[in-house]
Formats: C-alpha cells, sequence, structure tokens
C-alpha cells in the first residue's frame, strides 16, 4: 500500500472521507480500486460537478507508463524526502501523520481549549474571525463530520482546529490568529487533538497542507516548519503531474 501503517481497506476509508475536502488530489469518491499490489497504484474515480472523472495514486514513477492512464488525474504520493521534478508538477501538497502516542512539543500550558460538536451563529462568527486572521478566508466546518476546538488565551479566542471524527484528519489545518503567532498554541491544539483521538480510539492522526504555489509561499513553509517541528512519525508529499 501507499502507506505501510495501512492495508487497502483502512485507506480506501480515510482516503474516502478525505475526499470531502475537494483538494487537488481528493475529491468526493465514486469508487476506489488496488490497481496494483505490486507497484502500489490505486485507480479512484471522482465526482466533480455531477461528472464521474479517473484518477490514478501511485507512489513512485519509476517503471510507470504514464501513457497507460491517458486521460486521468495522475497523483505521486512519496516520502517528503524524495527527490521531484518540479517541472513535471503542477500542484503541491504535505501530508503528516502522528501517532496518537507521539512526543511532540511542550505546548503552552496558558491555553484553555473547549471542544464544539455542535455550535451556533456564536461560535461561527470565533471560527470566522480566526480562520482570516489566520489564512485570510473561512471554510464552514461540517456538523456531522467535525469536532471543533477552540483555542482560548485569557478568554480570547485565538486558534481552532477541525477534528474530523471519521478519519481522525484535521480537516483544514491548526490554525492561530497572527498576532498569536509562536507562541505554542497550535502545539497546545495538537496535543488536545492527539489526547482526543486516542480516547475515541484512533490509533493516528493525519494533517494535509496543500501548497499555494508548488514551490510554496512563505505560509506554506511557516505551516510545514510548525508541523515537522511537532515529530509527525510520517512525512509524505503529494504531486499532481502536468497531463
Amino acid at each position: 500500500m501507499l502507506f505501510e501503517f495501512m492495508d487497502f481497506g483502512d485507506f480506501a476509508g480515510w482516503y474516502a472521507e478525505l475526499g470531502k475536502l475537494k483538494i487537488f488530489w481528493a475529491k468526493p469518491v465514486k469508487s476506489i480500486s488496488l490497481l496494483s499490489e505490486e507497484k502500489k497504484i490505486i485507480g479512484v474515480r471522482w465526482i466533480i460537478r455531477g461528472k464521474i472523472r479517473d484518477a490514478v495514486l501511485f507512489s513512485e514513477m519509476r517503471g510507470i507508463n504514464l501513457e497507460d492512464y491517458r486521460g486521468s488525474t495522475k497523483i505521486l504520493i512519496v516520502p517528503e524526502t524524495s527527490p521531484v521534478d518540479l517541472s513535471l508538477v503542477d500542484a503541491r501538497s504535505v501530508l503528516y501523520f502522528w501517532d496518537v502516542n507521539s512526543r511532540i512539543l511542550e505546548p503552552n500550558e496558558d491555553v484553555e481549549i473547549k471542544a464544539y460538536s455542535e455550535w451556533g451563529e456564536g461560535e461561527m462568527e470565533k471560527f470566522k474571525g480566526i480562520h482570516k486572521l489566520s489564512w485570510g478566508f473561512f471554510v464552514q466546518p461540517r456538523q456531522q463530520d467535525h469536532l471543533i476546538l477552540l483555542a482560548f488565551l485569557e478568554s480570547s479566542p485565538v486558534g481552532m482546529a477541525y477534528l474530523n471524527v471519521n478519519n481522525f484528519n484535521i480537516d483544514c489545518g491548526i490554525h492561530v490568529m497572527r498576532p498569536y503567532w509562536r507562541r505554542r498554541i497550535g502545539t497546545a491544539l495538537l496535543a488536545e487533538i492527539l489526547r482526543l483521538a486516542k480516547s475515541m480510539g484512533a490509533h493516528r492522526i493525519s494533517v494535509v497542507r496543500v501548497f499555494r504555489s508548488v514551490k510554496g509561499t512563505a505560509g506554506d513553509m511557516r505551516a510545514v516548519e510548525f508541523y515537522r517541528a511537532n515529530n509527525p512519525c510520517v512525512k509524505m508529499s503529494v504531486y499532481r503531474i502536468k497531463s
């Protein structure tokens, strides 16, 4: 499989849930199949604007004839340290996993974190404010999928994360308002996510960061530095190969 710690069934369930994010390498799934166990190639049928689109996920380009998958979106998922010619790709992402028992940085002990399985307009306004002062726009949480973790410092909401309770991905990542960066607030959120995920029976959590450009913006690099500093046990890069 693409990840040694997942069998195909586990991967299919995790990936189908990830598809709700509608990112370049994971979209709503119609079907998913293992095309080659030996070469670790997975075929996916996405639903995009009511139409079916084919995609193929693979873990290396060596020995792969891309012409065999003409008409399909080709997604390469490799360890972060693997060299990839960026001139061959038109979209890029990172994917990190933590074991729920992972050792991370020391969190800010002054941060209070509250978890919300339900929320109203008042909470939604807080969510919007944090997102907009973190990455500039707002992604609405999904009531049936997300546990919202809100970080407070001196009674003010300053950071947040959406934990997907179906696949234990941190959907949309960890966000802290700019004036509060580098104060271990994001680490406090990550620590609580690990604790909650473990209490719900998860073995690991994940997070995805989709780069705004292939080379990565300053914001992309800040996010990557934060996640790497907290010692993920698996670090992957994801690329879309140009057609």
